[in-house]
């Protein structure tokens, strides 16, 4: 036998819902997006925002200092220089309930990023500083600054400030601006505060003489000689076998001159290609 549900009943079920639309989804999107920052530990220079339910004495926004503090109404100095934003927010609240407020909830989040600076230099869109805002990828960082310019060279270059071992000078890393530009590369590098990258400008060599195209060309990264000449399109048919490059060292002009039938056979190594090199390739004599 079926009966029809009391007032009382639809009224429970009723609240149940309520509670379900207007507080569950809420406390789930506030989780997801402290999750999304619990990584960012907030330094000197940064400014976090606290916000305190109907408690407008407490809530603002505060400068963490140079000891690492916030002076928060109330309490004083607060250290939470190295605390994710949620830790902050428990610390403050047990100290605020010790003697001042009975059940107090607050949330914190970072309003201005100024504690994790990077550098980054030379052919990108817009070079300076840029401070992270938490886990930031390379690839993220070029696109902040708005890509590379048309002038960017062969290579990325990464230094750090200090080995994650702390062991010696770190080494500096080197990224083909070719596939950062891609994608395959960059997406699995994180930054570090004090990082300092440079995109060098394209470096470029002439070629002249017995070749299919003289001209100037770009030089790729570790370009020899041998893919130069590959690069003009091959020495022609009445081209000697010896190449002078013509190379200017601290100031002075070099001439050097290479075999190719020796760099083919092996005797010799196949030569690198430096910014600024002219190339002769003379025609034979017979």
């Amino acid at each position: 036998m079926w009966y029809l549900p009391t007032m009382a009943v639809m009224r429970f079920w009723l609240t149940v819902f309520i509670f379900v639309v207007f507080v569950a989804l809420p406390l789930g999107a506030q989780e997801e997006q402290e999750s999304e920052s619990a990584g960012y530990h907030v330094g000197i220079g940064d400014v976090i925002e606290v916000t305190a339910y109907q408690e407008d004495e407490i809530t603002g926004e505060f400068l963490v200092e140079a000891s690492g503090a916030i002076i928060f109404p109330l309490l004083g100095p607060v250290p939470v220089a190295g605390m994710t934003p949620a830790l902050i927010s428990v610390v403050l609240e047990e100290l605020l309930e010790r003697d001042y407020y009975v059940d107090v909830q607050l949330k914190v989040k970072v309003e201005v990023f100024a504690s994790q600076p990077v550098t980054l230099l030379g052919e990108v869109q817009v070079p300076g500083t840029y401070y992270l805002e938490g886990r930031t990828t390379l690839t993220e960082l070029l696109s902040k600054a708005g890509g590379l310019r048309s002038s960017a060279g062969p290579v990325l270059e990464l230094r750090r400030t200090a080995r994650a071992d702390g062991e010696g000078p770190p080494e500096p890393m080197i990224f083909e601006t070719a596939k950062l530009s891609t994608g395959e590369t960059g997406r699995d590098v994180i930054l570090r505060a004090g990082d300092v990258l440079y995109v060098s400008p394209k470096k470029i060599y002439f070629i002249t003489g017995e070749v299919a195209r003289p001209g100037q060309y770009e030089i790729s990264l570790g370009m020899t000689l041998m893919q130069a000449l590959s690069q003009a399109g091959g020495v022609g048919k009445f081209a000697s076998q010896v190449i002078e490059v013509h190379r200017e060292v601290d100031g002075e002009k070099q001439i050097l001159s290479f075999d190719l039938s020796h760099i083919r056979k092996g005797r010799v190594a196949d030569p690198a290609v430096t910014s600024g090199d002219v190339i002769f390739v003379k025609r034979r004599f017979f």
